[in-house]
């Protein structure tokens, strides 16, 4: 399975206070990349909060006890599930949602999305939880995100609406200026630092030649390294995607003897603003890297 992501509507008991007065839902994503799609469809009607700090990814979190305090508050909690982030699990089941809606993609969608791909001899995980690189699959967060709230909060479901549909065409538009700019020059090989972009990759084309860790907060061996250093001088790598957890001495390595440029990417968004434009800024940002690696 692709991956699934988890909207877990807690109990609204509170959020209609009275006829006249309305409390703002509370919505709580587990990480930033969430949030700036919650956001785009919340924007005028809710301010949406993220639960793991800047500099911190699920691969390695440890909930504190005010972060379960915070997901205890929260109303509406936005989370990848716990295949993906298993230290949240625990946490979503003993605040005891009273709603739970999941976005599925299958195994199907997978099959198709990544057949045919060459990924330099190693195996592609079709699990790859960074669902938020796919334009398709911000799509689909948004509008069963919306689905919810306007179930929940129907006072606002044109702003909700409205929101999602203003979304769409932003994303739309961007999507379809970079299917054009992509098509027109083939990319150069390239590795990542960690196999983060599957669902960008796919969506616009691209196939990075190897990555230098399979996980961001795991170092890579030495004779791992003599492989990458290999690759990059004998198939002329041209550019390296870094992430700011990124090992300097392991990326100055891989640089020395050849004419590898690096361009960092930020699988968590954390420098974008959580507002009605972040996402879309993001994949951007995301592409323009990539275009600079062509």
């Amino acid at each position: 399975m692709l991956g699934t992501l988890l909207l877990s509507a807690g109990l609204f008991s509170n959020v209609v206070m009275s006829a006249d007065k309305t409390e703002t839902i509370n919505v709580l994503a587990s990480i930033k990349p969430l949030q700036l799609i919650a956001q785009a469809v919340t924007a005028g009607v809710v301010d949406t909060h993220v639960l793991l700090p800047a500099g911190t990814t699920p691969h390695d979190y440890a909930l504190k006890p005010s972060d379960l305090m915070r997901v205890y508050k929260a109303d509406l909690l936005l989370w990848l599930g716990a295949a993906y982030e298993p230290y949240l699990a625990k946490a979503v089941k003993m605040r005891g949602v009273a709603d739970l809606a999941v976005l599925n993609f299958d195994d199907t969608q997978v099959q198709e999305r990544h057949e045919g791909h060459d990924h330099g001899g190693h195996s592609h995980l079709y699990g790859d939880p960074h669902v938020w690189f796919g334009p398709d699959e911000a799509l689909a967060i948004a509008q069963s995100l919306v689905d919810i709230l306007v179930q929940r909060d129907a006072a606002n479901a044109g702003v909700y609406q409205s929101n999602l549909a203003i979304f769409r065409n932003q994303l739309s538009a961007l999507d379809a200026r970079l299917k054009l700019a992509f098509s027109e020059n083939s990319a150069r090989p390239y590795l990542v630092y960690h196999d983060a972009y599957s669902y960008f990759e796919s969506h616009y084309g691209f196939t990075h030649r190897a990555e230098v860790t399979q996980q961001p907060d795991s170092k890579p061996g030495a004779k791992s390294l003599l492989q990458l250093r290999k690759m990059i001088l004998k198939e002329g790598v041209y550019c390296l995607f870094t992430e700011p957890q990124s090992d300097g001495n392991i990326v100055t390595l891989l640089q020395e003897g050849s004419e590898l440029k690096v361009y960092q990417l930020d699988p968590m968004a954390t420098d974008f603003p959580a507002d009605k434009t972040g996402y879309v800024s993001f994949i951007k940002h995301t592409a323009d890297r990539f275009a600079e690696c062509r």
